[in-house]
């Protein structure tokens, strides 16, 4: 709302180049309505509206952009503008702006970086893209277990200024392992002569920089914590982990998942920042998959042109059969994609949710098939449609053929993506159209195979 009220007062004043006025103005604006306010403007505009932040919000603003916008700011800004907001961005912010430029211009911006936050840097960038250690920034504050509280309480004023948070404090023995995770309102309301580890319980969760960035956003949901402690294999505190920071993970692991069930590859921009030439790379090779899917289907028709040619009305339904079992199991396999990313089901589940889906699955069709019978009949009797003399032949074939196919669907859709991620692959890739595909060439042959048992004599 601020931003459409305010926008083209903030653009009459770039015009007329009232910088002070301007910077006033920003001084009193959230961070994030200021990003959103520099992204609508003109490049040109853009450039000398970041200029002109005041500089303890200049790397906070750069922090909420989106990486295209980001690349597009440094490579306007002078070697000491960018030294500057180097400097200031956060450490984990400014490793993932470095993981997410190419080599060259990654080794340019660390020339830039004094030594304290090139070593800082390297070491965050060592860990694999997709890792915890990606994410972690090593600002935080750590107290030893001898400590008194007056003395807790003393660094955690020296030291808390620089920390990402000071909403909770961890004890570390002189080498650094993590031996507690406290939330600071214990320090304040403890006794100033008790000691560090007086308020121990050693009940804190951690996660180790190796992990993928995934399980910082489950542990974060299953012990609702706001920030996580990262170790090294051996215990030591590394860093630490936010929720602002795990949010982002969450929404993009969300939206590549959505893109892969959708039957797409994981676009790696923002929709209308990708251009044609992407989105043909990222869909056309789905779509090339799932074309060759379905010239199975043909094919499998082919071989019951015979049936077809007999009793024609079999053609009339086909469509009916073959979407009933493809939304069958694009249903399962959303379900178990779902509950597989939050932790619900696990490999060592697949036979409960195969039983499960199966005795599911038999009774949606079922369900079905007294729906499908009813309206073949019902279409026959009151002269809506003439199906011949097998009406009534082709009517139980219908219901037959969608126990059968809604069945086969339920079971396909809820074990494929236990198939995918018992080979390492990831289960959204089981997108709903390749369920669809799969299902479809398995359905025309449940169906035709039951009307050559029910509809043996009109075929001769």
């Amino acid at each position: 709302m601020i931003k459409e009220l305010l926008q083209p007062e903030i653009i009459e004043l770039i015009k007329a180049q009232q910088w002070e006025d301007l910077r006033e103005i920003l001084e009193e604006w959230p961070v994030a309505e200021i990003a959103d306010i520099l992204v609508d403007l003109s490049p040109s505009d853009r450039v000398i509206f970041f200029r002109i932040l005041p500089r303890h919000i200049s790397s906070d603003v750069f922090s909420y952009l989106e990486t295209e916008f980001q690349n597009a700011l440094l490579d306007e800004l002078t070697a000491e503008e960018t030294r500057h907001l180097l400097a200031n961005l956060r450490p984990d912010d400014r490793t993932n702006l470095l993981g997410e430029l190419p080599g060259q211009v990654t080794q340019r911006l660390l020339n830039f970086l004094n030594p304290q936050d090139l070593k800082e840097a390297r070491q965050l960038l060592g860990y694999p893209e997709e890792s915890v250690g990606r994410l972690m920034t090593p600002d935080y504050v750590a107290v030893r277990p001898g400590w008194t509280v007056e003395e807790a309480l003393q660094h955690i004023r020296k030291m808390g200024k620089s920390s990402e948070t000071i909403n909770m404090i961890y004890v570390t023995d002189t080498s650094w392992k993590l031996m507690d995770a406290l939330e600071l309102q214990h320090f304040i309301l403890a006794r100033p002569d008790a000691t560090v580890e007086d308020l121990m319980d050693s009940t804190f969760v951690s996660i180790e920089a190796a992990e993928d960035r995934e399980e910082a956003v489950q542990m974060m949901q299953k012990y609702d914590k706001v920030v996580l402690p990262v170790v090294d294999s051996e215990g030591v505190l590394l860093g630490i982990v936010t929720v602002d920071d795990v949010l982002d993970v969450a929404e993009e692991e969300a939206t590549e998942d959505f893109q892969k069930m959708g039957g797409v590859s994981a676009l790696d921009t923002p929709y209308l920042s990708a251009s044609v030439w992407t989105m043909f790379k990222k869909r056309g090779g789905w779509l090339a998959v799932l074309f060759f899917g379905q010239m199975l289907t043909a094919s499998a028709m082919e071989n019951f042109e015979g049936q077809l040619e007999a009793v024609i009305a079999l053609a009339i339904f086909i469509p009916l059969i073959i979407s009933s079992g493809g939304n069958s199991g694009s249903q399962a396999t959303s379900l178990i994609i779902r509950a597989m990313a939050v932790g619900e089901v696990t490999l060592r589940d697949w036979a409960t949710v195969m039983r499960r889906e199966l005795i599911t699955g038999v009774i949606l069709g079922l369900f079905l098939a007294v729906v499908g019978l009813l309206r073949v009949v019902a279409f026959q009797h009151f002269g809506w449609s003439d199906y011949g003399s097998e009406s009534t032949l082709i009517a139980l074939t219908v219901a037959i053929a969608l126990v059968g196919v809604v069945s086969w669907g339920s079971l396909a859709g809820s074990m494929l993506p236990f198939i995918l991620r018992r080979f390492g692959l990831d289960p959204a890739t089981s997108s709903a159209p390749f369920v669809a595909t799969l299902v479809d060439v398995t359905g025309l042959l449940i169906y035709f195979g039951a009307a050559t048992w029910i509809l043996s004599g009109a075929f001769g």
